[in-house]
């Protein structure tokens, strides 16, 4: 890092040099010595002192100006006025003559044609005894404010060298502070929020495969460990106990690939009516409850709202939040529908035994059951409210859990509108 500053700050106070050195090049070839400025240097005024003198007196008159004067004063014939300017000259005549965009003259004739007064050569660009403001921002302070550019960029290439070692040591959390908005910060923060989820969904597999399905392989192998010794009339039910082991793991493998998948597709946006869509997924809820049990899904819907998101993953999202609310509700489940200038928000109440305020916020975590040892025919894996909280945001909206009016739990989850 430190050659990738020199090579920085020495790139930046070149590039200064340069822009300096051709803004001020540009500059200068627009500047002339005008006659008014030859007037303030005093030119014409040593000119009309000399005119006034004889001719064998000017010399020495010459002499003694040139003391008061910055500007270099001489006298020339006519003919070295003709061979500068390229022209023939006449007396009185008073002749601006431009070199080059760094030398200029002024000649002026005396009324007697006896030769001239010539001055120069002068600078046009630079002003009588001062540094011009260009030079001193080209040399000095266009230099020294790309050092300090240079200096504020190493800053912030250093946050980020130190952020990315510590990523690349474990720290998952290891975060840019993007102080002023550097865009350099906010996208290596944005990388290493990817790489955090993608690291946890790998750990979050891995204690998946763990403990979600050591219990139902080992329930599996203990049946095959009797099925051998197991008498004949016995050996259906045996059967038949595998098979839901089987079920169970055809079901909760189902559910991983759901979790791992709600992350890894792009969103397919676009606007839709959610109604029509409800409607269906709560008469398939309602087919799907327990015949012992029945539970009643009703529906409170705007018939005119609308959203925009990924229609399958909307789907799923729905699909997840009432299976969960039937499989813990007493009697009833509420759907309902809403739309304000926020957005688009569907609500799932239930009448079960609901969600305890300490717990709200960890039941969104994948894997967390609020009843650790009950079965999968109350509590599933724990990843429904997971994958439905994932895909909402990604969707940028939010998932809140409250409490329901009915007893029981209320899921509310916030869509995008239409624009």
């Amino acid at each position: 890092m430190r050659w990738s500053f020199v090579r920085l700050t020495a790139g930046s106070v070149l590039l200064c040099w340069v822009v300096s050195f051709v803004v001020l090049a540009a500059w200068s070839r627009s500047r002339s010595w005008t006659e008014k400025r030859a007037r303030t240097d005093g030119v014409f005024l040593a000119y009309e002192i000399l005119d006034g003198e004889e001719r064998q007196d000017r010399a020495a008159r010459l002499h003694e100006l040139r003391q008061h004067y910055w500007v270099p004063l001489a006298l020339v014939s006519n003919q070295e006025v003709e061979r500068s300017v390229g022209k023939s000259v006449h007396p009185g005549e008073h002749i601006p003559h431009r070199e080059s965009h760094r030398e200029a003259w002024y000649f002026l004739v005396f009324a007697d044609g006896s030769g001239a007064l010539a001055a120069g050569p002068v600078n046009p660009v630079l002003p009588p005894g001062m540094i011009p403001i260009g030079v001193v921002l080209a040399i000095l302070l266009l230099p020294l404010l790309a050092g300090l550019l240079a200096v504020a960029v190493d800053r912030s290439l250093r946050r980020v060298e130190r952020a990315s070692d510590a990523l690349g040591r474990g720290d998952l959390t290891a975060r840019v502070e993007s102080g002023g908005g550097s865009e350099l910060a906010e996208r290596f923060n944005a990388m290493a929020e990817k790489v955090e989820r993608l690291v946890k969904s790998r750990d979050e597999l891995v204690q998946a495969v763990s403990h979600e399905l050591g219990s139902p392989l080992a329930r599996l192998r203990f049946h095959l460990e009797f099925l051998e010794t197991e008498p004949e009339p016995t050996r259906d039910e045996r059967f038949h106990a595998m098979a839901r082991e089987l079920d169970a793991l055809d079901e909760l493998v189902a559910e991983l690939l759901s979790y791992i998948q709600s992350d890894d597709h792009a969103l397919d946006l676009r606007a839709f009516e959610p109604g029509p869509l409800i409607v269906d997924l709560a008469e398939l809820a309602t087919l799907e409850t327990v015949e012992t049990c029945p539970v009643e899904v009703e529906l409170e819907l705007r018939e005119d709202a609308g959203g925009v998101a990924d229609v399958r993953l909307f789907q799923r999202a729905v699909e997840n939040l009432l299976r969960n609310a039937v499989q813990h509700a007493r009697t009833r489940v509420v759907l309902e529908l809403a739309q304000d200038e926020a957005g688009l928000h569907v609500t799932v109440h239930d009448d079960g035994p609901g969600i305890p305020d300490d717990l709200r916020d960890q039941v969104k975590l994948p894997f967390f059951r609020l009843e650790p040892d009950r079965g999968r025919q109350t509590g599933g894996a724990g990843l429904g409210l997971a994958i439905v909280n994932r895909i909402v945001e990604r969707h940028g909206g939010q998932l809140a859990i409250g409490a329901s009016p009915f007893g029981g739990a209320a899921v509310r989850t916030s869509w995008p509108g239409p624009t």
